[in-house]
């Protein structure tokens, strides 16, 4: 698996889709030296009502897993940005804070993105998280906790802060989830499994034009690979190269910087 999504997208598709019309057009080139040609021509009435049939139960699994794993990548992407506004957020509401908590808290938050750039999303691609990662989020928590306000500001913006990093760490836990989850290994089977039988019924249909039977074989490989590489690209969407990335975190350390390089003292650790 690892070695999978450590090989470029392009690649893949282009080394499946290969191995597929191979396998697909050999399949039917062998079956149809084997038996002669009219064998097959008197069953493509029958044999079409099959297919369509067994084609369209497949097309509407295949495409429903497929709009799942879609569904479940766009939620990454999102929740991966929900968590990097918390933290920008926390950053920011720890202002009316005592200057040593502040500085501390937006220490972690600065920290913490960065070790989002540097050490949970390479770790992310191998299916593993950054083990520092929660601890600074738990000691911005602590931190902004054990403060005694003195003042309705000082009560307002510690209520803000832990707010946000609540938020920060309850998405963090359900981006976890997110990237440990993905198609069982027993829909794949069944997705394979589906795919032989759609393209063994190619096999047994005959035709005028042998060399056309066969362009229309290598298609419908070529379709349904593609389609199974893009679900298998998709069903993690922080392992593979055209999965979530670490944009937003970026975003937000240059954010941060972008604050403490201002004219505005509260705006500095």
């Amino acid at each position: 698996m690892t070695l999978l999504y450590e090989t470029p997208p392009a690649i893949l598709l282009i080394v499946a889709i290969i191995i597929a019309v191979g396998i697909a057009i050999g399949g039917q080139a062998y079956l149809h030296r084997r038996f002669r040609d009219h064998d097959f021509i008197p069953h493509n009435e029958v044999g079409g009502f099959i297919i369509a049939v067994v084609g369209s139960l497949y097309a509407v699994l295949l495409g429903f897993l497929t709009v799942i794993a879609w569904q479940h990548f766009a939620e990454a992407r999102d929740l991966v940005a929900m968590e990097a506004a918390s933290a920008a957020d926390a950053w920011h509401s720890a202002v009316g804070l005592p200057y040593a908590v502040r500085s501390r808290i937006r220490d972690d938050m600065l920290k913490y993105a960065k070790t989002m750039v540097e050490g949970e999303w390479p770790d992310m691609r191998t299916g593993e998280i950054h083990p520092t990662a929660d601890l600074i989020v738990m000691d911005a928590i602590g931190a902004a906790g054990d403060v005694s306000p003195l003042n309705q500001r000082q009560s307002n913006a510690q209520a803000a802060t832990l707010q946000q990093l609540t938020v920060l760490h309850d998405d963090r836990l359900r981006r976890i989830g997110s990237s440990q989850s993905g198609v069982s290994w027993f829909e794949w089977v069944v997705l394979i499994l589906g795919a032989i039988c759609v393209i063994g019924f190619c096999w047994l249909f005959g035709s005028s034009n042998p060399r056309a039977h066969l362009v229309m074989t290598a298609i419908v490989a070529v379709v349904i690979t593609s389609v199974l590489v893009l679900l298998f690209e998709l069903q993690y969407p922080f392992r593979s190269a055209v999965g979530v990335g670490p944009t937003a975190w970026q975003a937000t350390v240059d954010h941060i910087r972008l604050m403490q390089s201002g004219s505005q003292a509260n705006m500095r650790m």
